[in-house]
């Protein structure tokens, strides 16, 4: 190879370099853009420094690009002069493509070089141009053996541009292209995803009220007896549930459990174990009987790994006979007019439903006297945490019924339970929900006769 190949050759590799360099830095500053602007921004941005550096690397005073679509039409463009209106845009590009360079570039998918505008017919001048033009250099940008856009450099002295230009100019496209189409699929990327988006918030606003649909839709309306409940997933539709059901014998079945996980997966296995629960309470009236068939049912039915807690009651609304199972979940906490206590539950406590399929479950009793009170709730209350990572736990939740409850002057369910809510979210500061949240409570205020029903607040 003779000296003025080699010259040749370091020359090449010297632009090449040095368009290698100019690539890297508009990828950089593409991936700081990306999340922070919108996709048009990235792109416009993309296009602009583009013609920059394409421009700064051929010594063009001045430039436009036109990027086409797979059927050959302009999708998005940088004229020379700047922003227009619309109608404008429209008009100029028409009249390049149609009559000018760019447009027999695009014909001819070949190099467009220029000279001298007065002495190339296919240079047209538009009316109110801002700039001289008397060299011009029109580049097709081929991606994937298609017409991906076209480069235009200009410059208002003649014979300007060259075949060192041609190939300078042809590198630096073939680079900056890739940081273009980089910008094109993150745009396309970000408009699936937009839409993707809306679908999931419909399949998620529709499962919410699916799962609404399986509590209930008023409280228990019964002489004697007061009810409340709230029921707040950390995300849009959660693993947490409450329940009563009207049992033979003018007797009250509750239950309030806590399916494994969050989201869509614990949202179906409460929608199930609703389902089994409804069936078979009215059968099984004992509850340590009930927990014992629906830990069976679910063993057979669920996904490995699923499990719930639960925690279920039959109140016999005359005498105030309480009988309760415990499947590993948090006692209720029993309040009597002057104490605040968690219910003991030593003994026959078994294991979450789901886990052990021949998992043995018995059952406590005790009197709900008149005045007294039972709050139940998920694992969202105890688990809340603060700032500091402390959780607000049984004894921070005993104190405060303790404080705030008693004594049961102007009492009411739903005051304790919305008060317990307010309390985690104020304990939280602002961090929101770790875990679905699921609050009830039963208050005794005198003698039973029959069960009606009423709305839930």
């Amino acid at each position: 190879m003779n000296i003025k190949a080699l010259e040749e050759e370091n020359r090449r590799l010297r632009r090449e370099n040095r368009v290698c360099r100019e690539q890297g830095v508009l990828f950089e500053s593409l991936l700081k853009m990306a999340g922070s602007a919108s996709e048009q921004e990235v792109l416009r941005h993309t296009m602009k420094r583009t013609l920059d550096i394409t421009a700064r690397v051929s010594g063009a005073e001045t430039g436009s690009l036109f990027l086409l679509d797979s059927k050959g039409v302009v999708s998005d463009s940088l004229l020379t002069r700047g922003e227009v209106a619309p109608d404008v845009r429209s008009s100029l590009i028409g009249k390049v493509l149609d009559r000018g360079l760019a447009g027999w570039v695009r014909a001819n998918l070949e190099v467009g070089l220029v000279a001298d505008t007065l002495e190339d017919d296919r240079w047209i001048s538009l009316p109110d141009e801002p700039y001289q033009v008397r060299s011009v250099l029109s580049v097709p940008i081929i991606k994937h053996e298609a017409l991906f856009g076209i480069l235009t450099l200009m410059h208002s002295a003649p014979c300007f541009f060259n075949e060192e230009s041609v190939e300078t100019v042809r590198m630096t496209a073939d680079h900056m292209a890739v940081a273009i189409e980089g910008a094109q699929i993150y745009v396309r990327l970000e408009e699936l995803n937009r839409h993707r988006r809306r679908a999931l918030d419909r399949d998620l606003n529709l499962a919410r009220q699916v799962q609404e649909s399986f509590l209930p839709a008023r409280m228990p309306s019964v002489d004697g007896y007061a009810f409340s409940a709230v029921n707040r997933p950390a995300q849009a539709v959660g693993g947490d549930f409450y329940y009563f059901y009207t049992l033979p014998g003018n007797k009250l079945g509750i239950a309030l459990g806590d399916v494994s996980g969050k989201g869509i997966a614990a949202s179906l296995f409460m929608a199930r174990l609703s389902s089994e629960l409804q069936h078979y309470a009215p059968v099984f009236i004992e509850p340590g009987r009930l927990m014992s068939k629906l830990n069976r049912v679910l063993h057979r039915r669920v996904k490995q790994g699923m499990f719930v807690t639960l925690v279920y009651m039959v109140v016999d609304l005359a005498t105030g006979i309480v009988l309760f199972a415990n499947a590993g979940h948090i006692p209720p906490v029993s309040m009597d007019g002057e104490t605040v206590a968690f219910l003991s539950d030593d003994g026959f406590k078994g294991p979450p439903l789901g886990i052990v399929p021949d998992a043995a479950y018995g059952q406590g009793n005790f009197i709900l006297r008149e005045n007294a009170c039972l709050f139940l709730c998920t694992d969202g209350v105890l688990e809340a945490r603060n700032m500091a990572g402390e959780i607000y736990g049984m004894e921070r939740l005993r104190r405060w019924i303790q404080e705030r409850c008693l004594p049961a002057k102007d009492f009411s369910p739903d005051r304790l339970v919305n008060g317990v809510v307010e309390a985690v979210e104020g304990f939280s500061e602002g961090r929101g929900l770790n875990d679905d949240l699921t609050l009830a409570c039963i208050h005794r205020t005198g003698p039973a006769q029959s069960i009606t029903s009423r709305k839930s607040d």
